[in-house]
């Protein structure tokens, strides 16, 4: 316990196990998303597979330049949002160095931002925001998790759904506009349910096993098919899921055997 005291403080408080007399239940968990806004090597969010939209750019962790491919090394998500954090804001400082501002009603964005807060910390629902985020994730740790199959991610789409559904019948405890990480909690899970439903249905659509995709009735990779990116476009009619051809210059994908 001396050698590990944070570990046993965090199982003792968590899940009231003391590991001196009895082992730690572990499961894996999501920590990261390989994912993201895709972009060019510059920065630039990309419209679709060629095209790319007009003084719009990312970087960091919300960001996918497709570095690491269906799969990644520890660490490494920390060097890419270095190198590409220091070569997105030098082109976009290159971007407007000549280019004017659009005229913008900013007042017309300040209202709409107000609508949803006020929304939200009105609702008069009855279901706490914590629950129902509780209930998203542990949905996708089932549904979305290690191993997958089609019925178990069509399963999870469908649940989603239901919590979108829910969503609309949820309240909040705190009614403060200040400091007030409910309604922070209850914006961020309006956003990761679509977030989850790209994931699962992007997933259900690769018919393969590559990388960290691992499901258990498509078990080998697929490079006919499916050496491609992935793009989902989300608009409130459903998800259009489009393909963009993997670009391979030196490195030839091979099957990863231990």
């Amino acid at each position: 316990m001396s050698r590990v005291p944070f570990c046993w403080e965090e199982a003792h408080r968590l899940v009231g196990v003391d590991a001196v007399y009895e082992p730690m239940p572990v499961r894996p968990t999501a920590h990261y998303c390989m994912g993201g806004i895709p972009v060019n090597t510059q920065g630039r969010v990309r419209l679709s597979g060629d095209r790319l939209t007009e003084g719009f750019f990312a970087a960091g962790e919300c960001a996918c330049v497709s570095v690491h491919g269906a799969n990644r090394l520890g660490s490494n998500s920390l060097l890419e949002c270095v190198v590409y954090g220091k070569i997105t804001g030098e082109n976009i400082a290159y971007y407007v160095k000549d280019r004017k501002f659009s005229d913008l009603d900013e007042e017309a964005y300040l209202q709409e931002a107000r609508q949803r807060i006020s929304g939200l910390l009105n609702k008069g629902g009855s279901i706490r925001i914590g629950a129902l985020r509780q209930q998203f994730q542990d949905s996708m740790a089932e549904h979305c998790g290690v191993f997958r199959t089609e019925e178990l991610m069509q399963e999870g789409i469908e649940k989603i759904q239901q919590f979108k559904a829910r969503y609309d019948n949820i309240y909040l405890d705190d009614k403060e506009s200040c400091w007030n990480t409910e309604l922070i909690e209850a914006m961020e899970l309006r956003s990761i349910m679509v977030v989850g439903e790209m994931i699962l249905t992007s997933a259900l659509n690769r018919k393969e096993s590559r990388g960290a995709h691992s499901r258990e009735d498509y078990t080998k990779r697929d490079d006919p098919n499916f050496l491609k990116h992935t793009l989902a476009y989300y608009s409130p009619a459903g998800l259009d899921i489009q393909y963009m051809d993997v670009v391979l210059d030196m490195f030839e994908p091979k099957e990863r055997k231990y």
